[in-house]
């Protein structure tokens, strides 16, 4: 399964580098709101844009005091741990969008993100989030984009293409 997964990944990297498209989507955020179940952060967001090897984000959530991004993006190599299972690229140091200075929660100092590959059946965790997209009432994501603070997921936001 991980070759065909990292096979995956390749393919759909070089065919969009042959085909100069970039990719564009917008992600809602997802929450676990404990006993009473999954929801939708509608005021937190995200947008992603993939390029080939060039992937851009802007992120808006309650935590910083104005629209974010990550100053880096890379594709991961596939080393066998959960997030490279999950995962096929990853980014770090969280940064205003525009340039300025960003304020932020202390717990995110030191965030990074994962985003998943495009989702299909054969990715590791597609029954769940089938099972969470159909309790909030949403199409299944096409990726998923996960920012991590304190070793462990803060935002969670299912991503579909834009049209």
């Amino acid at each position: 399964m991980t070759i065909r997964f990292t096979l995956f990944f390749t393919l759909s990297f070089l065919a969009s580098v042959a085909l100069g498209a970039t990719e564009q989507y917008d992600c809602r955020r997802i929450a676990d709101g404990g006993q009473e179940g999954y929801r939708i952060v509608a005021d937190e967001t995200a947008e992603l844009a993939i390029d080939g090897d060039k992937i851009t984000s802007r992120i808006r959530i309650e935590a910083v005091n104005k629209d974010a991004t990550f100053a880096s993006c890379t594709a991961l190599p596939n080393d066998g741990s959960n997030f490279s299972r999950w995962f096929v690229a990853e980014c770090k140091k969280l940064k205003s969008a525009d340039g300025g200075t960003l304020w932020f929660e202390p717990f995110l100092y030191g965030a990074y993100a994962g985003i998943s590959p495009v989702i299909d059946r054969n990715y590791i965790l597609y029954d769940k989030l089938a099972e969470v997209a159909r309790q909030v009432g949403v199409a299944m994501p096409v990726r998923t984009f996960i920012i991590y603070a304190e070793t462990k997921p803060q935002y969670e936001f299912f991503c579909q293409r834009r049209e």
